[in-house]
């Protein structure tokens, strides 16, 4: 699907060539179309593998694959992580270079940690909704281990106190971060 606005912008480009340059096109897509099918091959198998050592780090980490060698960035949860994943990268079949430059942190949010947040905020706008009527406020609500922040304008003062004590009554919300304030 990649490939598919390459070849239609090389189609256009075509339309006034002459035939030797419409040749050399032809030779270059031939040429690389096998490195490019390598490569996606490659990235899919180093993909998979990461996935099975530790999938929340898999989701923290960039890989880039070109003509063989592969670049690793981001961030991993220990050194095991990324020396597994270094070693799991060099090992398939294709791989001529692997440069890492990952960073470890120990903290790195899990991603049903990143789902539970997303549901909290959605749940909070829900609430928001149906208590105080604010499905016409543009307000911001973002969520992260159960501290709910808020932010946006109000227009008046009775209906911000109305949001944030809503917004406390939600379930799974442990405190709420107001930046609130007044206007239109």
């Amino acid at each position: 699907m990649k490939f598919t606005p390459l070849l239609a912008a090389s189609l256009i480009a075509l339309a006034g060539c002459s035939q030797h340059q419409i040749d050399n096109v032809q030779n270059a897509i031939a040429t690389d179309a096998p490195k490019l099918a390598s490569d996606g091959a490659i990235f899919a198998q180093i993909e998979a593998k990461f996935v099975e050592i530790d999938p929340n780090s898999a989701l923290h980490v960039a890989l880039a694959v070109h003509g063989g060698a592969v670049r690793l960035s981001g961030h991993v949860k220990s050194d095991d992580v990324e020396k597994r994943y270094t070693q799991a990268a060099s090992q398939v079949t294709g791989v001529n270079h692997v440069n890492a430059t990952m960073t470890v942190d120990p903290n790195l949010r899990s991603a049903s940690r990143d789902v539970d947040d997303f549901a909290l905020a959605t749940a909070v706008r829900a609430h928001l909704t149906a208590q105080a009527g604010v499905n016409g406020l543009d307000l911001g609500i973002g969520a992260k281990s159960g501290v709910v922040t808020l932010s946006g304008a109000v227009p008046t003062a009775a209906l911000h106190q109305t949001i944030l004590a809503a917004a406390r009554t939600t379930a799974g919300v442990r405190s709420v971060v107001d930046r609130l304030h007044l206007g239109s």
